[in-house]
């Protein structure tokens, strides 16, 4: 079990100050956001606090990232509910079983894939297939949560079309208790964070829904959270049902998958904006363990939050301790509170996860992965259509990496990366595997060649950092690129940044047209500006040559 050793050590006052203030920024976001996304999975609200409280405690202990925050997100609660709902499962009691084994079977996977240190595989699932899932939640989230929003008593259907079409036709039955305390929560939750922005928006419209549904006598008018069994999670078995589980395993594959992929990707940016290395290995076996202990205490599978994790960041945590902070501050809340809790709106939650899903799409990602290349528009556009239209999200996530296999396979050549000099004297270029071999110049030349798609992003991105120089002019040299995609073009932009914040420049050459459409859609031309792009001439090193001159001439 990972248990690191210096949550205490050297820890000082100072320290507790600013995890204290982060772990308390993060409870007050997360009670409502996690008795939404309780409500995605279809389980009671209650099941969402649980969760939280129950994964916060446990990954202090298991997790590395000083920063990640855990606990239920959208994509893995729907992940759930598309699982149990193409089983017919109608049954709460049968509902809840089959919830807490398929954590525990994601949790088993995910130990796996640290064990045997597979997290390098997770590299392999493009980005624009995520980006396509991600948006197909959004999409699902969306119509699903509109059901509660309005106050239908309706099913959802298959996909989003069908609940969309169950939506169209029972309208005329719309609660309009529901409706208005749903829009005026969504409201609260915008001028909050435009005029209010320290205080916890999410928290202030539920408070202002408790206090509406109290003092108007709304209970029996709008569907409320109502009484809870217990406010505090208890120790519980499941039954191991074979049957079930056999059932259930595809999908439990594809959950822990996608919460890997959620975690690489939280672990990267904290990397790039705190400075702590990824030990993303550690980070798949610590939450394994933590969605096992779950599924003994009444609670569904988790992952890393990117929302929670960036407040925890910006709040000023210094140690996973903010995050112990946060589980325990919500269980006290609980319990104190608990007589409360049951009169928040179910409309108020159903509108917190509308919210969030409004604010999943992001138009500049959307170009980025449509305008870039073709190769991330087909994946970006087939996962995205298959998330909305199949029953299950596992289908989505197979397809997605079925078509980025043969996409890459139809187009596949080894990524060729080296450094080359020049002599001036006598007009020659020399080719090097390793930077170390050669003599200390006032810029450094890197060759690509070859195809460049998102199987081939870790190997570049490791090569980049050895090239490195503090205040070093970059040329790099492009002209055998045969394709290029998404998720190696930002690799290429971080880069970027990394060289420009040291004073450094980038000059691009051997360009050609097709590469340079993509990167200019990027915005990857704009930030070196057009004049540091250089453009291939039937001349070999020709535009080599030119980056050379002006690098030497500038010096």
């Amino acid at each position: 079990m990972i248990v690191n050793k210096f949550l205490l050590n050297n820890y000082t006052f100072k320290y507790f100050r600013k995890d204290l203030k982060a772990g308390l920024s993060v409870a007050a976001i997360s009670l409502p956001q996690v008795m939404a996304y309780s409500m995605i999975a279809g389980l009671n609200p209650i099941y969402g606090i649980y969760t939280f409280i129950v994964s916060t405690i446990i990954s202090t202990f298991t997790g590395v990232s000083s920063y990640m925050i855990v606990g239920p997100t959208n994509i893995v609660a729907v992940t759930i509910a598309g699982a149990l709902n193409s089983l017919s499962i109608t049954e709460p009691t049968n509902y809840l079983q089959g919830v807490l084994l398929i954590t525990f079977i994601a949790g088993f996977i995910q130990i796996l894939i640290g064990v045997f240190k597979l997290g390098y595989l997770v590299n392999f699932v493009s980005n624009s297939v995520i980006s396509g899932l991600t948006y197909g939640v959004a999409l699902i989230i969306l119509t699903g949560q509109t059901i509660k929003f309005l106050g239908l008593k309706v099913e959802t259907g298959n996909n989003v079309i069908m609940t969309f079409y169950n939506i169209l036709t029972h309208i005329g039955q719309t609660n309009w208790y529901s409706f208005l305390l749903g829009v005026s929560s969504i409201i609260v939750i915008i001028l909050s964070k435009k005029f209010f922005p320290k205080l916890p928006s999410y928290l202030v419209a539920v408070v202002i829904a408790i206090l509406s549904v109290y003092l108007f006598d709304l209970t029996g008018k709008l569907e409320i959270v109502g009484s809870m069994q217990s406010s505090i999670p208890r120790f519980s078995f499941f039954e191991f049902d074979l049957d079930l589980m056999l059932k259930i395993l595809s999908s439990a594959f594809s959950l822990a998958i996608i919460s890997c992929v959620q975690i690489l990707s939280i672990v990267k940016i904290m990397e790039k904006k705190a400075g702590e290395k990824a030990q993303i290995n550690k980070e798949f076996i610590g939450q394994g363990i933590t969605n096992i202990v779950c599924s003994f205490f009444n609670s569904f599978a988790i992952t890393g939050s990117f929302t929670k994790s960036f407040a925890n960041y910006e709040a000023g945590a210094k140690t996973r301790n903010s995050q112990l902070i946060s589980g325990v501050t919500v269980l006290f809340l609980i319990v104190l509170l608990a007589p409360v809790v049951r009169y928040i709106p179910i409309p108020t939650l159903a509108g917190i996860v509308i919210y969030v899903a409004l604010k999943m799409f992001n138009i500049k990602e959307i170009k980025k992965n449509v305008l870039t290349t073709k190769f991330d528009a087909i994946l970006f556009a087939m996962t995205f259509v298959t998330t909305i239209l199949t029953p299950r999200l596992d289908y989505a996530v197979y397809f997605g990496a079925m078509i980025s296999a043969i996409l890459v396979l139809n187009n596949t050549s080894t990524l060729e990366y080296s450094h080359i000099s020049y002599n001036k004297n006598n007009d020659q270029f020399e080719s090097y595997q390793n930077i170390e071999n050669m003599e200390s110049e006032d810029y450094t030349i890197i060759n690509l060649t070859g195809t460049m798609h998102f199987n081939s992003a870790n190997y570049l991105k490791e090569k980049l950092i050895k090239s490195y120089e503090k205040d070093q002019n970059f040329i790099i040299r492009m002209r055998r690129i045969n394709n290029i995609d998404l998720t190696v073009i930002e690799e290429l932009d971080k880069f970027i940044d990394k060289v420009q914040k040291e004073n450094g420049r980038v000059i691009l050459c051997g360009m050609y047209d097709q590469l340079y459409d993509s990167l200019k859609a990027y915005g990857i031309i704009d930030k070196i500006n057009e004049e540091d792009v250089k453009f291939y001439n039937e001349k070999l090193f020709h535009s080599t040559k030119k980056a050379i001159k002006e690098v030497t001439d500038t010096r």
